[in-house]
């Protein structure tokens, strides 16, 4: 998958962020910091098997906290906030076309043809090819042009179950 540019207050503490989570059982999916002034959002996106809940934010927004006043990283005021990635998680690397395989997705690339974005069900990872079957049978789609993806959720498996 192509390397997405982090803002470099993110690469500064992903490390510390990412054990953080670690030790407490969380896997980190993607952070994020973006605004201005007062409005700075430091975002923070984890999962854990089973689910996370609300509750779940929250401690891990306290745990984060006192990690980030520990190490100060960012100057001035902003605003952290702990939440699931959400059903349409996204998939941010490679291994993630493996790990959800037989989940619905969107898979977004972009070649010499331009930019698109299909859709189907993931078979998982073969010899650096994202494999997506779609209705139109099964597409080998290079790992290396790949801009972007994620989980598709299926509101009529919900209304079936």
């Amino acid at each position: 998958m192509r390397e997405v540019e982090k803002n470099p207050v993110v690469s500064r503490i992903e490390p510390e962020v990412e054990q953080t989570l670690n030790d407490y059982g969380y896997e980190l999916v993607q952070m994020t910091f973006g605004g201005r002034g007062a409005g700075r959002v430091l975002s923070v996106y984890i999962d854990k098997p089973g689910g996370v809940t609300a509750a779940d934010c929250q401690h891990m927004a306290e745990q984060l906290s006192l990690l980030l006043d520990a190490i100060d990283p960012i100057e001035g005021a902003y605003h952290l906030v702990v939440s699931s990635p959400g059903v349409e998680r996204p998939l941010l690397r490679d291994s993630d076309f493996d790990r959800f395989a037989g989940r619905q997705a969107a898979v977004t690339d972009t070649t010499d043809a331009g930019r698109q974005t299909r859709q189907g069900t993931l078979l998982g990872v073969e010899a650096g090819h994202v494999l997506l079957e779609t209705e139109d049978g099964v597409l080998r789609i290079a790992l290396e042009t790949i801009d972007g993806g994620h989980l598709v959720y299926d509101f009529d498996d919900d209304l079936l179950a």
